[in-house]
C-alpha cells in the first residue's frame, strides 16, 4: 500500500500540536485549577477551541477536504443537539469544521455512549464523557429514542 505524505504531515502535526499544546499551552494553567476552578474551565476551554482550528485548517487546507452541511442551520446563541451516527473515525473532524463556520466551538459538549465504559484504559478514561442514559432521564422529552 502506497503512503499518503498528506496523510503522515496531517497526524504528525496534529500529535505535535497537541502534544506540545498540552505541555506549553495548558500546562501554565494548572495552578489555576485550584485557585478558581471557573476560570481555570474558562481559560482552557479558549485554548482547547482555539487548538481545534488546527485540525480544521489542516484537513481543508492540506488534505484538501471540503465539507458540505445541509439540514436545519445553527442559530448563535440558541442551544443544538446534534446526534451522530459515527460512519467515519474522523467525523468528528467534520463536525469541528461545521462547529467553527456556523456556531461556537468553544461552546461544545460531547456525551458518549455508556457502552464505550467497558473498553479497557480507554473507557476509564472517557467517564468523564460518558452519560447519554443520565442525559435521557433528567429531560426524556428533549430526546427521540429508537
Amino acid at each position: 500500500a502506497m503512503v499518503s505524505w498528506k496523510g503522515m504531515y496531517f497526524a504528525l502535526a496534529l500529535f505535535l500540536g497537541s502534544f506540545f499544546g498540552s505541555i506549553f499551552m495548558l500546562g501554565p494553567f494548572l495552578p489555576l485549577m485550584f485557585i478558581s476552578p471557573a476560570w481555570y474551565r474558562w481559560i482552557t476551554d479558549c485554548i482547547v477551541a482555539t487548538w481545534l482550528t488546527l485540525p480544521v485548517a489542516l484537513l481543508e487546507m492540506v488534505c484538501g477536504a471540503k465539507v458540505v452541511v445541509t439540514g436545519d442551520g445553527f442559530v448563535p446563541g440558541e442551544r443544538s443537539v446534534i446526534i451522530m451516527n459515527h460512519r467515519t473515525r474522523m467525523d468528528w473532524m467534520f463536525l469541528w469544521n461545521c462547529l467553527l463556520r456556523y456556531s461556537y466551538l468553544r461552546l461544545e459538549k460531547i456525551c458518549l455512549k455508556s457502552s464505550l465504559k467497558s473498553i479497557p484504559g480507554f473507557g476509564m478514561s472517557l467517564n468523564p464523557l460518558i452519560g447519554k442514559e443520565s442525559m435521557l432521564k433528567l429531560c426524556p422529552s428533549q430526546f427521540i429514542t429508537c
